[in-house]
C-alpha cells in the first residue's frame, strides 16, 4: 500500500489570512461552537486562549483554502492534508509549547445516526510552530502521527458533517500515555475526544475551529476563502511524519456502506498526494 504523502507549499504561499484581531476571532469561534452544538456534542466546554487556522490545498483548482468556523466545503477541497496554524499574543511562548492536535467527525454516519460518531480523522502529537507571521504561527510536527489525516467522506444523501479541529497543550507523558489508547489496530469509529483527554491529562482546548462538509452534489464552498496559489516553480515539500494507516473494517448495512467508503476514500488520498508530488516535481525539474 502506498504511504501518505502530503504536499505543503513553501510557508509565503500558504499563509492564513487573518484580518481580524485575535480577541474578535476568539469569539467568533466560541460562538460558531456553541451554536453548531459542538459543545456539548464534542466538548463539555470551549474557552480558547488562542485561534485556530486551517489552510486546505484544493486538489482540484490547486487553490489554497482558509477555514473561517463553519464553513461549507467539498469533499475535493478537503482531500488533501491540511496546513495548521496558530493566532496567538503570546509567540514567544508558544515557541517553548508543545501541542496535540486532534480532528474528529462527530456525525457518522450521517447527524441523525451518530452510531460511528465520532469518526477520529486526526491525532498526533509534538506539535510547535515555525515561521511566524505577526501574530500566526504555522503548526509543524516532529514524529509519527497517532492516527494520520483521513480525509471526509460524508455518505451519498447525508446532510453535511461537523470537521471539528481541537488544540491541545501536550503534556511530557503525551508520548508513552497516549499510545496506549490509540495505536494501529484502534478502530477510528466510536472515538471520543472527551474520554481520550482525560485519560492522557490534555486539560481544556487552547484553540480550535470547525468546518462543514456534505456530500459533493450538495456542498459548496460559500463561507471559505480561497486564492489562487502561484505557479508551480514555488517550492515543494513533503512531509515525513505520516503515522499508522487504520483503514476501518466494511460491516454490514448503512454503517459498513460509510465505512467502506471511507477506506477507499483514503486510498485514493494517499494515490492523489504521490501524483501531485510527482507533478510538481516534473515542472521544477
Amino acid at each position: 500500500m502506498l504511504s501518505f504523502t502530503a504536499v505543503i507549499f513553501s510557508v509565503a504561499l500558504f499563509k492564513p489570512v487573518y484580518a481580524q484581531t485575535l480577541q474578535s476571532s476568539l469569539s467568533n469561534v466560541t460562538q460558531a461552537f456553541m451554536q453548531a452544538q459542538i459543545v456539548p456534542d464534542v466538548l463539555s466546554s470551549f474557552n480558547p486562549t488562542d485561534a485556530a487556522g486551517i489552510t486546505f490545498l484544493d486538489s482540484s483548482t490547486m487553490q489554497a483554502v482558509n477555514v473561517t468556523p463553519g464553513a461549507l466545503l467539498s469533499m475535493e477541497q478537503t482531500a488533501m492534508e491540511p496546513q495548521l496554524s496558530l493566532l496567538s499574543n503570546s509567540t514567544s511562548q508558544m515557541s517553548n509549547q508543545t501541542f496535540v492536535l486532534a480532528l474528529v467527525d462527530p456525525d457518522a454516519p450521517t447527524p441523525q445516526n451518530t452510531s460511528l460518531s465520532q469518526f477520529l480523522h486526526f491525532l498526533g502529537g509534538d506539535f510547535t510552530v515555525g515561521t511566524t507571521s505577526g501574530n500566526s504561527s504555522l503548526l509543524t510536527n516532529s514524529s509519527a502521527a497517532l492516527m494520520e489525516f483521513f480525509p471526509p467522506t460524508p455518505p451519498a444523501g447525508s446532510d453535511p458533517h461537523r470537521y471539528v479541529l481541537v488544540v491541545f497543550n501536550q503534556p511530557s507523558d503525551f508520548d508513552t500515555m497516549a499510545s496506549t489508547f490509540v495505536n494501529s489496530s484502534t478502530p477510528r469509529n466510536n472515538f471520543n475526544l472527551t474520554t481520550f483527554a482525560g485519560e492522557v491529562g490534555l486539560g481544556n482546548p487552547v484553540a480550535g475551529n470547525y468546518f462543514l462538509v456534505g456530500p459533493d452534489n450538495s456542498s459548496t464552498s460559500a463561507t471559505a476563502s480561497s486564492q489562487p496559489m502561484p505557479n508551480t516553480s514555488g517550492s515543494v515539500v513533503t512531509s515525513t511524519s505520516s503515522g499508522s494507516t487504520t483503514t476501518p473494517a466494511a460491516g454490514t448495512g448503512a454503517n459498513g456502506d460509510y465505512l467502506g467508503k471511507q477506506a477507499l476514500s483514503l486510498r485514493a488520498s494517499k494515490i492523489l498526494g504521490v501524483l501531485i508530488v510527482v507533478t510538481q516535481l516534473v515542472h521544477l525539474y
